[in-house]
């Protein structure tokens, strides 16, 4: 198995690449959590396995999400709301903050 190497990732402002051949992995509009991103990557996935995820047309993000990656946003967010970061937790506070953002604006 092919694993990712570290120093083989490149980041250039908005996007991240991986090798000589600056092969696309993501795109960055903040750099808020590409470290966490690519720490990730390289944990859990090879390189076979992420880019032929990619190239069958799934986004970057839903490809780490499919391993149980949370965004540092989304863990401080099930956090403050007393839950375990995962996923599903993340989905039930944001549901919970529009459901709450909806009736505040109703009676406003």
């Amino acid at each position: 198995m092919d694993k990712f190497i570290k120093e083989n990732f490149n980041y250039d402002g908005m996007y991240l690449t991986y090798g000589t051949d600056r092969k696309f992995v993501a795109r960055f509009k903040y750099i808020k959590f590409c470290a966490s991103f690519k720490s990730f990557l390289i944990k859990n996935f090879t390189t076979s396995e992420y880019f032929s995820a990619y190239d069958s047309g799934t986004s970057p993000l839903d490809i780490l999400e499919s391993k149980g990656f949370l965004t540092p946003q989304a863990k401080k967010l099930c956090k403050q709301n007393n839950m375990t970061p995962s996923l599903e937790n993340y989905k039930i506070c944001v549901h919970a903050q529009f459901v709450a953002w909806d009736k505040a604006r109703e009676v406003a």
